[in-house]
């Protein structure tokens, strides 16, 4: 059995449309981060990934939008982005938590 070492994240990204009402439209971003070659249980190698995961959301949530909007719309897409890898990342690589026993 082939395991894809791929984590494929999406987030929405805000666009704004030119018009009298400047009427929001979201827009489905996506990208995917390589973790092969990576051993999720170390925590290098999990900092490394979220490397990886920051590049591509700085790369894939670009605004069309100008000033402070294009500010906020691109930190709310990167942190989507973040939000959808963790949980993702969680679901191929659950973090062990130490008993208090």
């Amino acid at each position: 059995m082939k395991i894809n070492h791929i984590v494929a994240l999406a987030a929405t990204a805000f666009a704004c449309l030119s018009s009298a009402a400047h009427a929001e439209v979201r827009e489905r971003v996506t990208a995917s981060v390589s973790y092969a070659g990576l051993d999720l249980s170390k925590v290098e190698d999990r900092r490394t990934l979220d490397a990886r995961i920051d590049r591509a959301s700085l790369a894939a949530c670009k605004s069309s939008v100008f000033g402070l909007r294009r500010f906020a719309d691109e930190s709310r897409c990167r942190a989507e982005m973040r939000r959808d890898a963790q949980v993702r990342v969680a679901q191929i690589a659950p973090v062990k938590v130490a008993s208090a026993k």
